[in-house]
């Protein structure tokens, strides 16, 4: 299980908030009272390296006894790359560059950019249901360009992303 912390937008923004930051009061179970079980690293500064590792806080729930994770909004929960390069990748996607063009540019492997393009289309429906579920003006955009871009205008990827988490729906 993970939770994901809403509005922490980098990485130095999250650890200036260590040690002392209790991430998550609430398991997904609903009962209070959660135990820090702990930290483990995670390498998710892939730029420069020079924020590695980050301490990623863990929590156990004496109730239903499983344990949680508790990442900042910033960091995809199963992904190398963080979300503002993931939106950066996107827009290139949505302004119409070619894979090839894009990972010249960006230095990241066409399979990667692909791969990301191929999850904006499969996902594209269950993105958009939550999303125009929670923002009614995103309604009125017609097909995955458009859709993206309106809501890329509107909020980050990582805050998109972490609402369709928080609304049930799995992401990376």
């Amino acid at each position: 299980m993970v939770h994901i912390i809403a509005d922490i937008m980098s990485l130095i923004q999250y650890i200036n908030l260590q040690p002392n930051f209790r991430a998550v009061d609430r398991c997904i179970c609903g009962r209070v009272g959660l135990w820090l079980h702990g930290d483990y690293p995670r390498k998710a500064d892939r730029e420069s390296g020079g924020l590695n590792p980050i301490l990623i806080q863990r929590f156990y729930c004496p109730s239903c006894r499983k344990t949680c994770s508790a990442l900042p909004e910033c960091i995809p929960r199963r992904r190398w790359y963080l979300w503002k390069i993931q939106q950066a990748v996107v827009l290139l996607i949505l302004s119409g560059r070619s894979i090839r063009a894009i990972s010249k540019e960006s230095s990241l492997s066409r399979h990667t950019i692909a791969r990301w393009r191929d999850w904006l289309s499969d996902k594209l429906l269950v993105h958009k249901n939550v999303l125009c579920h929670l923002f009614s003006e995103l309604g009125r955009t017609n097909g995955l360009s458009s859709f993206w871009l309106a809501c890329l205008e509107k909020m980050p990827l990582s805050k998109a992303m972490r609402l369709c988490h928080e609304s049930g729906v799995d992401v990376p």
